[in-house]
């Protein structure tokens, strides 16, 4: 009689936990506009050469796997003028990741570059990476769309004569 009492227990603890935790996979899609700006800018290269989510443990969220960290999304790189997809979404990468909650985005920049009336400069950025403190979730079977809304207009400052300076402001829209 408690053999089957613990045998009943068990099936249910088993049942129960295995609904906390997605072991399944789902994809991530993700693409890069920039709202219209009324700078006088010709150009905005950026050159994105790999992009990585985070994924949360199991500590920061009950329906997370037990794995924890950075997952690639994109390692290639890719320059994008930030002035000619205004309104526009380009495409940037997709992965199949593992279904849980993902707390961060991590953009490594390898270059950067502005032309404004005709001379190009090259743009400092203070951190090669640019990091987006944004939750979502990968769940299993379904695509998860994230665009990246660079606003060049707050991003690009000028920093005296011949020199700009670029501190991304960008949104992180899911659709």
């Amino acid at each position: 009689m408690k053999s089957n009492l613990l045998i009943a227990i068990l099936v249910l603890v088993t049942v129960g936990l295995s609904g906390c935790v997605q072991s399944g996979t789902g994809t991530l899609k993700m693409q890069i506009t920039d709202a219209p700006a009324g700078l006088n800018i010709e150009k905005a290269l950026v050159t994105i050469s790999d992009v990585e989510v985070h994924l949360a443990g199991a500590n920061e969220d009950a329906n997370a796997t037990n794995e924890t960290g950075w997952f690639t999304v994109v390692k290639e790189e890719k320059t994008f003028d930030l002035i000619k997809i205004k309104d526009v979404k380009e495409f940037i990468g997709s992965s199949d990741l593992k279904a849980g909650k993902y707390t961060q985005i991590r953009l490594n920049v390898n270059k950067a570059l502005v032309t404004i009336g005709g001379t190009e400069y090259t743009l400092t950025i203070p951190s090669k990476t640019i990091k987006l403190v944004k939750p979502f979730n990968i769940v299993e079977k379904q695509t998860t769309t994230l665009t990246l809304d660079f606003d060049a207009q707050e991003s690009i400052k000028s920093a005296g004569k011949d020199k700009y300076v670029m501190n991304p402001t960008i949104k992180v829209i899911q659709e």
